[in-house]
């Protein structure tokens, strides 16, 4: 029991945002709004702005490449691993995107110079309970053999934060039955970036319906919505 009267709440700020608090400092992943100093703040890569947002912030965990990281902070653990996220859309659907919102495609281009690589992060606590955030890696192409060593490396952790690319359920529900975790969120960390920039978007309950019907204990998580865990 921490002192807020639970052990750890998730909570959606929207866009690819996601706060964790628990007994210690707020960890933020892929904030949407400024950060504050005392934050310690993920990026993922599932936002190119979110970077903007963590400036001046002292503790920021991040892959400056593709390559892994292993840090340690308060006594948390960090372990991030790069991952090749879901393939683009076709040139049409970026281009029919860019003339309907040009202000938003300007600054899109902007960020493809200076990307964060898109990470897989694994959290663990002092308790030694694990938090896993697959962000998009688990989608239709994602390479089986890089999947399997996930598994292995990551599996059966407490609490899984799924991401749901547009157009990848199937790769998704493959895949996340066989992380064996306790708490499965599916989580929709990009709707709101997708709209901004024209893009459609979907709604992840169809997703969560399909993994319920699998067998897998998963709880849907969107934008403005929070999940506590006693």
């Amino acid at each position: 029991m921490s002192e807020f009267g639970w052990e750890l709440r998730l909570s959606h700020e929207g866009r690819a945002g996601l706060i964790l608090e628990r007994a210690g400092r707020r960890i933020r992943f892929d904030p949407c709004t400024p950060a504050q100093s005392d934050d310690v703040v993920v990026l993922t890569g599932a936002d190119p702005f979110s970077a903007d947002r963590a400036v001046g912030v002292p503790s920021v965990v991040r892959a400056h490449r593709a390559v892994e990281v292993v840090t340690d902070i308060d006594g948390v653990r960090f372990e991030g691993v790069p991952y090749v996220p879901p393939p683009s859309e076709n040139p049409l659907a970026r281009l029919s995107a860019a003339a309907r919102e040009p202000g938003d495609a300007a600054r899109r281009w902007m960020a493809r110079r200076r990307p964060d690589p898109t990470m897989v992060w694994q959290i663990t606590f002092p308790s030694g309970e694990r938090l896993v955030h697959l962000g998009h890696a688990f989608h239709n192409a994602t390479d089986v053999g890089w999947a399997a060593n996930i598994v292995t490396r990551f599996g059966e952790p407490r609490w899984l934060v799924v991401g749901a690319p547009f157009g990848h359920g199937d790769g998704v529900l493959q895949r996340v039955g066989a992380m064996d975790a306790t708490h499965v969120l599916v989580t929709d960390l990009q709707t709101d970036i997708r709209r901004a920039a024209g893009r459609p978007t979907a709604l992840v309950t169809p997703l969560v319906d399909r993994l319920e019907s699998a067998g897998v204990s998963v709880m849907i998580f969107v934008s403005q919505s929070s999940v506590r865990f006693e």
